[in-house]
């Protein structure tokens, strides 16, 4: 390996914080930092949190070399800890990412612009193991995007066959392997869409690749909004609505099933999420004829994959601040809310306060005020920072 001299860093080296007013920046101390040996160095660098990466490289061309060395990118690949994290879109701007660090409770803005094509609208539809996936948003065969913001990787997937509207859309990312499926919108005619079929694509490190297929037939009476899936032990999960229901694709059965949610005739803004190892459901419930007072709550699923345990309900006074985010009026209005680990994050769809609900912990908190332009609301997604994705390069094994 080879020797690289840390007297690069600055003698005051202050990172400037792209994060809350009142975080502290942190100062380098030179005289311990040049004595370090080249290996220890290379080790430290690979606990940093990933907006320090962005720092790092304005120091020198060494290090930027180092950092995006393939040496490098396999060993963080190994080494770095998980550092779970949420990405918000502008709703008047999907272009500009702004990443909340929950740990920190720190905003980093990162533009996008320049990665996404200007030729076509697209929209963030899904996120995996530090990936992020955009949709064309013209009617017709989609075309999907798949983007690493932090190393500016980026790859297309072939264009899906079946001409859609506003699809369902899930991705699921693992050290070797990519699987995307749409689901429902399928356009019957140019003014009329149905809920019919599903296609799925799937690659890997094998010298073959499946391309779009089409999967089992949707279950009867599913109406799929355009909202985002949960992957989970080999299954995506979407909700359907009217009535509510959970749906369920098996990737290793190639069929489809659905679950029947908890308290469905009361539910509002129902959404599913991630949640540590398996999935959550997050809703607010409103029973007024039966005088139970308005809250939002949060259930997991259990092992069996048939039954809900309720964990969680917002204390009131959160609730009520939260409320009034999402409009008040006669009742909850619409929220978005993304899971990650222990984490789910709220946000109102016309507000830009963001809500923390730690589930280890069983606390709820508010995040900083995000100090960049949020105008028309946020929508979030789960997304876990990684310099290193090797999987977007199975696409060009796919293509």
């Amino acid at each position: 390996m080879s020797k690289r001299n840390p007297d690069h860093l600055p003698s005051s080296s202050t990172f400037p914080s792209d994060q809350h007013p009142h975080t502290p920046t942190q100062t380098l101390d030179t005289s311990i930092w040049c004595r370090l040996p080249p290996s220890l160095f290379d080790r430290i660098l690979h606990f940093l949190p990933a907006p320090a990466f962005f720092r790092l490289q304005l120091l020198s061309c060494r290090i930027r070399s180092l950092l995006f060395s393939p040496s490098f990118l396999h060993s963080h690949i190994l080494l770095s800890p998980l550092r779970p994290s949420f990405a918000f879109f502008p709703n008047s701007n999907p272009s500009s990412l702004y990443l909340l660090d929950p740990t920190s409770l720190s905003w980093h803005h990162l533009p996008l612009a320049p990665l996404l094509p200007s030729h076509i609208p697209v929209a963030p539809a899904a996120s995996s193991a530090g990936l992020l996936c955009f949709v064309s948003l013209t009617a017709g065969p989609k075309t999907l995007l798949l983007i690493n913001p932090l190393s500016k990787l980026i790859a297309n997937l072939p264009q899906n066959p079946t001409p859609r509207l506003s699809p369902a859309i899930g991705l699921s990312v693992g050290p070797s392997s990519l699987s995307v499926v749409i689901a429902g919108d399928n356009l019957i005619s140019p003014f009329s869409v149905k809920n019919l079929s599903s296609e799925m694509f799937f690659a890997d490190t094998t010298p073959t690749f499946s391309p779009w297929s089409l999967s089992s037939p949707l279950p009867r009476l599913c109406s799929i909004e355009p909202n985002r899936m949960v992957f989970s032990s080999g299954k995506f999960y979407c909700m359907s609505v009217s009535p509510y229901a959970v749906l369920v694709y098996d990737q290793a059965s190639n069929s489809w099933s659905h679950i029947q949610p908890p308290m469905r005739r009361y539910l509002r803004s129902p959404s599913l999420v991630e949640f540590g190892e398996g999935v959550g459901l997050v809703a607010a419930v409103e029973k007024n004829r039966l005088n139970v007072p308005r809250s939002v709550r949060v259930w997991s699923l259990q092992p069996c994959g048939h039954s809900w345990v309720e964990i969680s309900r917002m204390p009131v006074d959160v609730h009520a601040r939260f409320y009034e985010n999402c409009g008040g009026g006669e009742s909850t209005g619409a929220f978005e809310c993304a899971g990650h680990g222990g984490l789910i994050a709220f946000v109102a769809r016309t507000n830009s306060e963001v809500l923390l609900f730690d589930m280890p912990r069983r606390e709820w908190r508010w995040a900083p005020s995000c100090r960049y332009p949020c105008e028309g609301g946020l929508k979030v997604f789960a997304y876990e920072p990684r310099i290193a994705t090797p999987a977007i390069g199975l696409l060009t094994m796919a293509s």
